[in-house]
C-alpha cells in the first residue's frame, strides 16, 4: 500500500514537472526565447492601446512583441517603442519599413504592424530606428470639415453677389440695346418720312419738267427765260439738300448701331467680362468641392473615433494666448523657428472697401518665402503672425486680418494642410525683428521644425 501511495506520488510530481516544462516552452516561444531574434525601434506621438507585450504584426503575420515604451522627456517629444521581431523575417524589414497602431476591428487590441519595406533600400539592422506614422485623429478630421464648410459659406455668398453684379450689368446692356434699336427705329422711320416727300417732290418736278417741255414744244416762253428761272432752281436745291440731310442722318444711325454692337462684342466689352465672370464663379465652385471631397474622404477611412475625447495635441493656437506663444511654447526643447519677416509696404494696399488686399508683389515675395521653407517636412507646423502699428485702436484687428489674408494664400496656392497651418495677431510686438527696435508692421512666416531634422542635415 505504501509502495502504490509513492508511486501515485511520483507520477503527480512527474505530471508537475511536465506541465511546468510545457508552460515555461510555451511562455519562451511567445516571448522568441528558443527562437532567433533581432531589436528595432520606432516613434510615436501617441501610444494609444500600446502596452508591454503588444503583439507586432508584419503583412498581417505575428512577428515579435513591444519590449519598451520610453516616455519622452518633453511634451513636444515623441514615445520610443522597442520590439523584438523574429529573425526569419529580416529580408522584409527594410530601413523605410513604416510602423503605424492598428487595432483589430473597431474595438479590438491594438498592435504595431510595420509594412514590407522596398527592395532598392538597405535591411534594418539591430537597434535602428523605423519611421512611425501616426494615425489620423477624428477631431482633426471634424476641424478641417468645419473649415471647409466655413470656406464654401463665404464661397457662396461671394457667388451671390457675383451673380448679383452679373445680372445688374447685363440688365443694364439690355436697356441700352434697347435704347440703340428704339433710336434706329425712329430713325429709319424718320428716313422713310422724308424719303417719301423726297420721292413727291421728284414726282412733282418731273411733272413740271413734263409740262413745260410741252409748253416748249408748243412755243410758249424761250430758252433762254427758263434757263433764268430762279425758283425752278431754288427748289431743285431744296430737293437735293434734303436727299442729303437723310443720307447724313441714316449714316449716323448706322455708326451709333455699329459702335454699341462693338463694344458688347469687344474682347474688354460688357459680353467678355460676363464670360470670364461666370468662369471664375465656376473655378471657384470647383476648388471648393474638391475641397470638400478631400474633407469627406479623410472623415469616412477614420476609425480611431476615441481620439475625439482625448488631447488634440500641443497645435491648438487657438487655446494658447498670445504671451505664451511669444514665451515660446511651440518651440521647448525639441523644435526650432524659422522664421521670415515681410514687410506690410511690399505685401498689401488699399482695397475699396477701406481694408487690405495682397498685391501681385506681395504675392510673388510669398511666394519667394515659401521656396525657403518647403525644404523641411511637410508635417512641420507653420504660423502666421500679424503685425500692426502700434497705437491703433484696432491693433490687433488689423493683424488678424493681415494674417488670415495671407493663410488663405498659403493654403490655396500651396496647398497647406488647414490644422498644421494657423495665424496668431501680435500686435506690434515682435521681440527679434529686421528693425531692431523689437517692433514689426506686416507678417513673419515661422516654421516649427523639429531638431532631428537639423541634426540630420549636418
Amino acid at each position: 500500500m505504501g509502495i502504490t501511495k509513492q508511486a501515485w506520488v511520483g507520477v503527480f510530481v512527474l505530471g508537475a514537472v511536465a506541465l511546468f516544462a510545457a508552460g515555461l516552452f510555451m511562455i519562451g516561444d511567445r516571448r522568441l526565447l528558443f527562437t532567433g531574434h533581432f531589436e528595432v525601434s520606432t516613434t510615436f506621438a501617441k501610444v494609444t492601446g500600446l502596452e508591454v507585450g503588444t503583439r507586432v504584426r508584419l503583412a498581417g503575420l505575428d512577428v515579435g512583441e513591444v519590449l519598451e515604451i520610453r516616455v519622452p522627456p518633453m511634451p513636444s517629444g515623441r514615445f520610443l517603442v522597442r520590439m523584438r521581431v523574429r529573425e526569419d523575417v529580416r529580408a522584409l524589414v527594410r530601413t523605410d519599413s513604416a510602423c503605424t497602431i492598428q487595432t483589430d476591428g473597431l474595438v479590438g487590441n491594438a498592435f504595431v504592424q510595420v509594412s514590407p519595406g522596398t527592395d532598392a533600400a538597405p535591411l534594418a539592422r539591430e537597434g535602428d530606428l523605423l519611421p512611425g506614422v501616426d494615425p489620423i485623429e477624428l477631431a482633426d478630421v471634424l476641424r478641417e470639415g468645419r473649415e471647409t464648410i466655413q470656406l464654401i459659406n463665404s464661397r457662396v455668398v461671394s457667388l451671390t453677389d457675383d451673380v448679383s453684379g452679373t445680372l445688374t450689368s447685363l440688365t443694364r446692356t439690355m436697356d441700352a440695346t434697347r435704347d440703340v434699336i428704339a433710336t434706329a427705329g425712329r430713325r429709319v422711320d424718320e428716313f422713310g418720312a422724308t424719303g417719301n416727300e423726297v420721292l413727291t417732290d421728284v414726282r412733282h418736278t418731273v411733272g413740271d419738267v413734263r409740262a413745260l417741255v410741252e409748253r416748249t414744244r408748243a412755243g410758249e416762253g424761250s430758252v433762254g427765260r427758263l434757263l433764268t428761272d430762279t425758283a425752278f432752281y431754288d427748289r431743285l436745291r431744296q430737293v437735293a439738300d434734303d436727299a442729303a440731310g437723310t443720307a447724313a442722318a441714316l449714316r449716323e444711325t448706322s455708326e451709333t448701331a455699329r459702335t454699341a454692337v462693338n463694344d458688347f462684342t469687344a474682347a474688354d466689352g460688357a459680353g467678355a467680362r460676363i464670360t470670364q465672370t461666370i468662369r471664375n464663379t465656376l473655378a471657384s465652385i470647383e476648388e471648393v468641392t474638391n475641397d470638400l471631397a478631400e474633407g469627406t474622404e479623410a472623415l469616412k477611412r477614420n476609425f480611431l473615433f476615441r481620439g475625439f475625447f482625448r488631447d488634440r495635441g500641443f497645435f491648438d493656437l487657438d487655446a494658447m494666448s498670445r504671451e505664451a506663444y511669444q514665451a515660446g511654447l511651440l518651440e521647448r526643447d525639441n523644435r526650432t523657428a524659422v522664421r521670415i519677416w515681410l514687410d506690410a509696404a511690399v505685401l498689401f494696399e488699399a482695397d475699396p472697401e477701406g481694408g487690405e488686399r495682397l498685391t501681385a508683389d506681395g504675392r510673388r515675395r510669398l511666394d519667394q518665402a515659401m521656396a525657403q521653407l518647403v525644404q523641411y517636412p511637410r508635417d512641420s507646423p507653420l504660423v502666421v503672425e500679424g503685425y500692426a502699428r502700434a497705437g491703433d485702436a484696432d491693433t490687433y484687428v488689423l493683424s488678424s486680418e493681415r494674417a488670415t489674408a495671407v493663410r488663405e494664400y498659403l493654403l490655396r496656392r500651396f496647398r497647406r494642410s488647414t490644422t498644421l497651418t494657423d495665424t496668431m495677431p501680435l500686435g506690434s510686438a515682435a521681440s527679434g525683428s529686421p528693425r531692431g527696435d523689437d517692433t514689426w508692421e506686416g507678417v513673419a512666416l515661422a516654421m516649427f521644425v523639429s531638431n532631428d531634422v537639423f541634426r540630420a542635415r549636418r
